[in-house]
Parts: C-alpha cells; structure tokens; sequence
C-alpha cells in the first residue's frame, strides 16, 4: 500500500523476528521430511508456516522503494534489491516449494497454499528475476511439463495454479535464447502432447479410457492456468498460444458431449480467457475470440438439445454449465466498461490492416446467442441457487444497459420470458436482484423513448411495470438503498407513459376514505413532480425529481404499505 505510514523501527526488528522464529521451525520441518519423518509431522503446521511465508514474502521481500517516501534501513538491507539476504530467501523459499509438493502432494490445501506461495514469488518481475536462476526452478518446470510424479498426483486446482505460476516466471528476465528455451521446456510439451493425442484417427474410441481423460483435463486445467497468468506486458504471447487451443477445444465438446464435468472444463477455458484478456485485446483480436465463444454456444446448444431428446436431464445437472455460459457473456460483456485495448501497443500494431468493416462476428452477437440458450432452461427451480440467479440477473442487467436496442428483436417466445424474470427478480428475490432488475428497466424506457413507436410489447411491457415500481415506492416496503434504483427506473417510466402515471395517483387518491391522509398524499405527489412538470429524459429533471422523491418516500412511506 503506497499510502501506508513508514513502518516504525520496533515493528521491523519485531517482523524480523519473527520471520526468524517462523524459518527456524521450517527448517526443522524440513529436516523431518528428508529424514523420512513426516509421519510425526502435522500438515496444518506445514500449512501455517507456508500461510505466513507468502504474507511475508508479498510485504517485505524485494520492497519497491520508489513507492515509498521512507523505508527502514535493516528492511532494505536485509531484503532489498541487490541483497544477499533476498537471494538466500528466495532461494530458500523455492526448496521449501519444491519440498513441500514432493511430500504433502495429497493434502490438498497444503499443496494449494504451497503453489500461492510460488505465485507470490513471481508474480512480481523483481522477485522471479532471482527465481529464474535457480537451478531448482527448472527442475520443477521439466518435472511438471513431462507429467512426473508426484507432481502429476497433485489435485486440479494445483496444477492450475503451478501453471500459473510456470508462465508468471517465463517473463521474468531472460537473454532471448534462454527464454526461448524455457517455453520449449515448458509450453512446447502440453502442446505437442495434447495434438498427438487429439490428431489420432482412433481418438474417438479410446477418449473414454481413464489415461485419455486425465491427459485432456490436465491440459484443460493448464490452459486456464496459462489465462490466469495474463498480464498487460504478456497477453500478446498468451493470447496468440491460447487462440491455437481453443478451436481444438470446441471439438473436444462434441466428444465428450456426455461428460459433464469435461463439458464444464472445456467452458471454463473459454470464461478464464474471456475474463483476463478481453479488456487488453483490440478489434481484430476481440473479434477472433468471439468468434470462438459463438462456435462453442452454438455446438453446446446442438449438444444440450440432442441430450434434452435422449433423456430428461435433472436440472441440477445444468446448473454449472448455464453458470459458466453466464459468467462467459457476462465477461465479453466487460469489454464494453472496462477496454485497456488503446495503451496496448503491441496488439495495435498487430490489428492494423484490418478494418473495422470486415468484421463478422460483434460481442451483441455472441451475447444474444446466449441468451437464447440461457432463457428457455432457467427455471424457478434453478433459480433457487444463489449463484445462479445472481450471475443471471447480473448478466440480464448487463444485456438491458449495454444493448436495449437488441431486446425487442428478441424472439417472442424469448422476450416473454426476459420480462417475465425481470418481474420475479422486483417481486419475490432479494434486495440485491430487485435492484438489479430496476436498473435494468431504465435503458429499456429510455429505448422506447427513443424510437417513439407506440403499442410494441416492449412499450406495452414498461407500461405494466410503471405500475409495479409505483407500488413498490407507495404501497409496499421496500428496502431504502434501492429507492435509488426505483427512483430512476419510475422517472423514465414516468416520461414514456405519463397518462398512465397520472391515471395511477388519481386513483390512488380517490380510494383514500381520511381526508387528512388523502390532503397529505395529494401535495406529496404534487411536490414530487413540481421540478418535473411535464416530465422529459433530462438529466437536471432527473436528479430533482430523485432528491423530492427521497422527500416523498420519507413523507407517505408509512401511510399506505400494505406489506
């Protein structure tokens, strides 16, 4: 943290140690292990002292002094740039890595923290520019790219993270033949492995043999290792090696098209690249990879539907491959706020010569290409998981402010069932869906207003939920942090159907029988429109009518809640 008062001399010699203390008890651990001791060893131990190490090494080791207006003197020489105290630990930490994963390789959270660890030590250019040029480091990057033991019994999510970590170091500080090298090492292996496998005329008969599919799910575990790996300064060389794997991915799915967990896998590919390379990539690349996400959907829907025929798939069974598909459109959805494409040079320089017209395939396609797999197999039921029904509402939201426009080309069938969740989500979930679903509302009456065609189903469609956003800010309690949301969504209903909004109070009005409550609501509405009067999609419009709506709220919120 670079806004962190500077560390008082007390607290630095008291981090020493204690780091002193914690490496004592280490070594003794170490010792225990090549002593064949490891019987009266606890992992929790091993697990404690590996947590502690990382946290330690993450703050103090290899400090960048620049960030710093003041730093402690005994920190920086005993493990500051150019010191040997910093090579001896890292050195240090990397053997206890290494030692860790050869003896704790079945207790998967030790093995977890130990590769974290790892990351730690490379995630940060200074600190594996000492890693590389130990002999160790090799050693375990050979091990691990030929599948050796006992690396290749660690559990997935390890063997993700280690190669994850593989990558990080591949970018540290290398002469051009020995970075060379190093990829050959560690790269060329999973490649040529997977094709000689997958490029078999038998594969087809002998994918289903256990051999097979822990080779493909290795190599699928280690692709999205590669993806979590990605950095701005390495997304260039990570995303053309990962581009090779993907169309290879997409066969995989028609061959394992009854295997659930491998289907999950092959997507999750897809929603690891999506997720960490898609704010960097410019047009051209941003146009290949969707290109390949709309391969892959359209091979799972053919898929989905032919398994829909042959048996009646539990809904449960669908839960994480319609999570995946949801966080994948939800991901290229991201590129639309968050885009570093611009500042990246490397892939500027590799887009030009290919204009902008020639493209075929737009991140609206692929995401609408979704929707209409995801839509007809949500279900109430399915909406149940909190995951899920988050992720989906997330990404609904997402679809409504990014592409109104595209909402009403929905098929019928399809839009029905859009509107239809977007009221579940206001009426019977929770405080955090119903908000999203109300700011869903806004861009769509926005939509309307814009292309000023009356009697569509969407224009039909908001005028209904004119009426359930009144009753939720008059007649019913709601939460206040979403009043907001309602606030915004009710205004611009309010501009697309103000005969409605005005048909609404009058009613409201006439049904009260006290003259005092009917008095006090009827200059409350008046109040609430005043600044507004007639109401339009004016930004200054809107914020007076949000801070008198807050006005209002307070003022009739108790007198009319019926629940």
């Amino acid at each position: 943290n670079t806004h962190m008062q500077p560390v008082s001399k007390v607290t630095v010699l008291f981090c020493l140690r204690l780091l002193s203390a914690v490496l004592r008890t280490s070594e003794v651990e170490s010792r225990a292990t090549r002593a064949s001791l490891t019987e009266l060893l606890s992992p929790q131990m091993g697990k404690d002292i590996v947590w502690f190490l990382r946290r330690w090494a993450k703050t103090y080791l290899l400090v960048d002094e620049k960030l710093y207006e003041q730093i402690s003197m005994p920190l920086s020489t005993a493990f500051g740039a150019d010191t040997e105290g910093a090579q001896w630990i890292v050195g240090y930490l990397l053997e206890k890595v290494i030692n860790n994963l050869s003896v704790w390789s079945s207790e998967a959270e030790l093995a977890n923290d130990t590769v974290e660890l790892l990351v730690t030590l490379v995630e940060k250019r200074e600190r594996a520019n000492i890693v590389v040029q130990c002999e160790s480091w090799w050693n375990l990057a050979k091990q691990f790219a030929s599948r050796s033991p006992p690396l290749h019994l660690l559990s997935s999510s390890v063997q993700r993270s280690l190669m994850k970590a593989l990558v990080l170091g591949g970018f540290a500080h290398m002469d051009s033949d020995t970075k060379q090298q190093y990829w050959a090492e560690v790269l060329h292996p999973l490649q040529q492995r997977f094709l000689n496998l997958i490029n078999q005329e038998n594969f087809a008969q002998i994918s289903q043999e256990e051999a097979v599919k822990r080779e493909i799910v290795a190599t699928l575990e280690a692709l999205c290792g590669i993806a979590e790996a990605t950095q701005i300064d390495n997304v260039a060389s990570l995303f053309s090696f990962l581009m090779d794997f993907l169309s290879s991915c997409i066969g995989l799915m028609e061959v394992y098209s009854n295997t659930p967990e491998t289907i999950n896998l092959i997507i999750e590919v897809f929603v690891e690249v999506a997720h960490k390379q898609i704010c960097y990539l410019g047009e051209t690349k941003s146009m290949k990879l969707y290109e390949a996400c709309l391969t892959l959907l359209q091979v799972y829907s053919k898929n989905n539907q032919s398994r829909k025929r042959g048996d009646a798939t539990a809904e449960e069974d669908q839960y994480q491959d319609l999570l995946l598909i949801m966080e994948l459109l939800t991901n290229l959805l991201s590129k639309e706020f968050i885009d570093f494409s611009d500042t990246d040079e490397v892939f500027r320089n590799q887009d030009q010569g290919t204009p902008a017209s020639n493209r075929t395939v737009s991140a609206a396609d692929v995401v609408l290409y979704g929707v209409n797999i995801v839509l007809p197999l949500m279900s109430q039921d399915l909406l149940k998981f909190p995951s899920l029904c988050n992720q989906y509402y997330k990404l609904i939201t997402f679809i409504c402010e990014i592409f109104p426009e595209k909402i009403p080309q929905l098929p019928e069938d399809l839009f029905k069932s859009l509107m239809f969740s977007l009221e579940l989500g206001m009426t019977s979930m929770s405080s955090e869906i119903s908000q999203l679903c109300l700011e869903a509302l806004s861009p769509l009456a926005e939509q309307c207003a814009k292309n000023q065609e009356k009697d569509t189903p969407l224009f039909i469609a908001t005028r209904h939920f004119l009426k359930l956003v009144f009753d939720m800010l008059v007649l019913q309690k709601h939460n206040t942090e979403m009043t907001v949301a309602a606030g915004e969504a009710l205004y611009t209903l309010v501009c697309l159907h103000q005969a409605e909004y005005s048909e609404l109070v009058e009613t409201l009005l006439s049904s009260q029988r006290d003259a005092v409550i009917y008095q006090r609501l009827a200059d409350a509405f008046n109040k609430l429109t005043a600044s507004s009067t007639p109401p339009t999609m004016d930004r200054k419009q809107k914020v007076a009518f949000l801070k008198s709506l807050e006005e209002f709220v307070a003022n009739v919120g108790g007198l009319l809640c019926v629940k």
